[in-house]
């Protein structure tokens, strides 16, 4: 009989613990997952940031250097002003193009904490070993 209750004793011990360790795994994957979903918030800001500083600088760009360039092309090609006008527009539209896919590349990362989800997995995985 004291030999089965040291049993029991034993058992629910050891259960215990491996829940109270589940727990504390759980609130530091948690603590995982936040820590993941801010560093791919802060990607998301980046590439905002990014998309925000492309347009700005083809705007600048637009302004304050489409008159002389246009009137460069005019004067040097002997070209028509219209024409000067056209080829720069299609420089700036190639600069602004290439920022843009830089941003929007940024914006492409997933949002899902991958890294935190496998180690659940793996946690789960192991904790099931441990209880069979």
């Amino acid at each position: 009989m004291a030999h089965e209750r040291l049993k029991d004793s034993t058992l629910s011990h050891s259960l215990s613990e491996v829940v109270a360790d589940l727990a504390d795994l759980f609130q530091k994957e948690l603590r995982l997952a936040k820590a993941e979903i801010s560093s791919k918030i802060s990607t998301k800001i980046n590439a905002g940031i990014w998309t925000s500083a492309a347009a700005l600088l083809a705007f600048m760009a637009a302004f304050i250097v489409l008159q002389a360039i246009i009137l460069a092309i005019a004067s040097y090609y002997d070209i028509a002003m219209h024409w000067s006008c056209l080829i720069v527009a299609a420089g700036l539209a190639v600069l602004a193009a290439i920022a843009f896919l830089k941003g929007r590349a940024d914006a492409q990362e997933d949002l899902t904490p991958g890294r935190t989800i496998h180690q659940i997995k793996r946690d789960i995985s192991t904790a099931k070993e441990q209880l069979t």
